[in-house]
């Protein structure tokens, strides 16, 4: 990687913060009453939330100013959540991270050269850094209000439809078997290789699955926002990665849940937030899977 390029992520990681300041702010103004896309939800100062003072420019500069203020409001000295910084980093992370990992999966040798020839892959990559934003906004309003809201469910169907077109385009850069993050051992998990095929098979699987257990259920394990988050992600990814990250989550859930209840924190009868771990499940696979995939599969020298 060339200094050049160095400079390119520190300023995407940079925005990035900003973009998790912003989210932050939509998660906790988020009211289950109204859209998520609410005016009110977007714009307006910024205020602390236990004394209503607004807040000045320095005091909400991304991170740092939580660092230097302590977690703390100047004026009433409140305590700030943990939720600010630690969004406003994983939002940088998405910024600078997504595009790094993405050169190196598709092999683009000079990320910013912002040649002609690489136009459908900047637009690419631009879907895929709004899906993890998404991913991200949802992660943090299910987890405070233990719903995931129809809009960015929509936002998400609608971003996986034109990633899926993207994929149809002719392009260069667009390798054999990359179709997928699991690359050439899609041909062993997905009965057709077919862009549309996959990706509709991949929400049609991922949505009746979480269907499945929402009605078995009853709805008391999880929701049907969390049926729409299956559809809209697997729409995103595709069969056969929906399905990873499905596998994932679900030993993931299941670790965290037995964690939270040894350590007294939850009780069997206390409701667990699914969304965010099932969306590492999903980040897993995203830039995990392959290796995973190729290391159980070794297991049994295939």
């Amino acid at each position: 990687m060339s200094a050049i390029d160095g400079l390119y992520y520190i300023a995407l990681f940079i925005i990035g913060l900003a973009i998790g300041s912003f989210l932050n702010v939509v998660a906790f103004r988020y009211k289950s009453s109204r859209s998520v896309f609410y005016h009110k939800n977007l714009g307006g100062r910024s205020h602390c939330m236990q004394c209503g003072a607004s807040l000045r420019w320095f005091e909400i500069i991304p991170v740092v100013s939580f660092i230097i203020q302590k977690g703390k409001c100047r004026s009433c000295g409140g305590k700030f959540s943990l939720q600010y910084p630690i969004v406003e980093l994983l939002s940088g992370g998405i910024l600078a991270g997504v595009p790094f990992y993405f050169s190196k999966f598709y092999g683009i040798m000079e990320p910013f050269s912002f040649s002609a020839s690489l136009r459908s892959y900047y637009g690419f990559l631009i879907l895929w850094i709004l899906v993890f934003l998404t991913w991200l906004l949802i992660s943090v309003i299910d987890n405070r209000h233990y719903l995931v809201p129809d809009g960015l469910n929509t936002t998400l169907a609608v971003l996986g439809v034109v990633i899926a077109a993207i994929k149809t385009l002719p392009s260069g850069w667009l390798l054999p078997f990359h179709d997928s993050f699991l690359r050439h051992y899609e041909l062993i998990f997905s009965p057709t290789q077919t862009v549309w095929a996959n990706h509709l098979l991949g929400a049609l699987i991922g949505g009746l699955f979480f269907f499945i257990l929402v009605a078995v259920s009853r709805g008391r394990g999880m929701g049907m926002g969390d049926v729409k988050l299956a559809v809209a992600s697997g729409l995103v990814l595709g069969w056969p990665d929906i399905g990873l990250a499905i596998i994932l989550a679900f030993i993931l859930g299941g670790i965290w849940g037995a964690l939270l209840l040894l350590g007294g924190k939850k009780t069997l009868h206390d409701k667990i937030p699914f969304a965010p771990i099932f969306i590492v499940g999903i980040a897993l696979t995203v830039f995990l899977g392959f290796g995973i995939v190729h290391g159980y599969l070794s297991l049994f020298n295939i």
